[in-house]
């Protein structure tokens, strides 16, 4: 029997449907002080946030903590290859490590569940 994927389990957690998890997960994991600015900025110029967009369907795509770490590696790349204003010194984007500790939670209580 296959893990599921993080988007099953953030659906499940947060009683969202699949059409809305990307929305979703990209404002859960944003840094607390992008929240209010972010969807602003998102909304005039999408592509600001291509990378974090990118990094949540693959996210959504994993079935273990090592694929969201990985996931979570080729963010930081992304990021340290996108040296913009808003996305390095203000931190206006995806959080990798709040993200990770998300994955982390949701595969462990997945795991949790199966074993009992």
């Amino acid at each position: 029997m296959s893990s599921p994927q993080f988007r099953s389990l953030f659906c499940e957690r947060y009683h969202c449907p699949p059409s809305e998890f990307e929305d979703r997960a990209f404002r859960k994991c944003l840094y607390w002080h992008a929240k209010l600015l972010a969807p602003l900025i998102r909304h005039f110029n999408p592509d600001v946030f291509r990378a974090d967009i990118i990094f949540i369907r693959y996210l959504g795509e994993s079935t273990g903590l090592r694929d969201a770490l990985e996931d979570r590696g080729n963010f930081h790349h992304a990021n340290r290859s996108n040296q913009s204003f808003l996305r390095t010194s203000c931190k206006i984007r995806v959080s990798g490590p709040k993200a990770t500790r998300l994955a982390e939670a949701l595969f462990s209580e997945a795991r949790k569940r199966k074993a009992g």
